[in-house]
């Protein structure tokens, strides 16, 4: 392969789409509308967009070789992140935004996954390769009702 002039790379995006579309996975995507932040500088996406469905390439269990290619190195096999690699034309893509995996079948739940870094190859760009974290709570309900919790507190009269 030579180097990627004119209409080379328009045409590696378009092989990577369709890789995806055959060998990868229906997701659905979502990029935050508005971001709060903390007191501390951390961003916290307020409101998503609309499920936008992409298919993607999902790799659960990468090799190492390919996650020192984006420089993401890892000393044992439990650090391994989950990566994806999305199509160029993914619109609004940047940290803090949702792949969301739909589940085989509907008694399970769908996986909520957030972006926490972005790379691309830099001699044949032809995706977005992007490392995931689980979202484990999407909002925190908190109660102050005790009366209906299995959990004990010490009642104490002052």
């Amino acid at each position: 392969m030579g180097l990627l002039t004119q209409h080379d790379a328009t045409m590696f995006r378009h092989y990577f789409k369709e890789a995806a579309k055959l060998r990868g996975i229906s997701v659905f995507y979502q990029f935050p509308v508005e971001m709060n932040l903390t007191i501390h500088a951390e961003e916290r996406p307020i409101g998503f967009s609309d499920k936008i469905p992409i298919d993607i390439i999902f790799e659960q269990n990468p090799k190492v070789a390919t996650l020192r290619r984006y420089g993401w190195v890892t000393t044992q096999n439990e650090d391994k992140p989950f990566i994806c690699s999305l199509a160029y034309d993914t619109p609004n893509l940047a940290k803090g935004c949702r792949i969301i995996i739909p589940p085989p079948t509907p008694i399970a739940s769908e996986n909520i996954f957030v972006i926490t870094d972005i790379k691309m190859n830099l001699e044949f760009p032809d995706c977005y390769v992007c490392k995931l974290a689980p979202v484990f709570e999407d909002k925190k309900d908190i109660s102050t009702n005790y009366d209906k919790s299995n959990t004990n507190f010490l009642k104490v009269d002052l």
